[in-house]
């Protein structure tokens, strides 16, 4: 199972994420959907965030199903940008949790998401 943890600022955008483990949804090595669009989704976030050079960003994949982004202090006037960054990263993340829920653990701000 993927274990995501995502932590945003008061205002809606993303502060940090760490993702840890492997779906294992039945696929072949390499082959595993749930993994890979994980992968995508964290990946194209990490890079348009660290892309900007008036943002402080800090992350690492330091090994096969781990990684992790953090955000410092991002300024008032993109914070709108960011926000967008943000709802993509969730909204994703999100569907892939209503579709696979059983090979994706997602906590938001300590709320895990699916589990009531």
């Amino acid at each position: 199972m993927i274990s995501l943890k995502i932590v945003l600022y008061p205002d809606g955008c993303l502060k940090l994420f760490k993702a840890s483990g492997h779906a294992r949804a039945g696929y072949k090595k390499g082959e595993d959907i749930v993994c890979a669009s994980v992968t995508a989704l964290l990946r194209t976030c990490a890079k348009l965030l660290s892309m900007q050079t008036d943002l402080i960003t800090e992350g690492d994949a330091p090994e096969p199903g781990e990684m992790y982004l953090i955000l410092h202090n991002p300024p008032a006037d993109r914070i709108e940008w960011i926000r967008g960054i943000t709802d993509f990263l969730l909204s994703g993340l999100k569907d892939l949790k209503s579709e696979y829920a059983d090979f994706l653990r997602l906590d938001i701000n300590g709320k895990i998401i699916g589990e009531d």
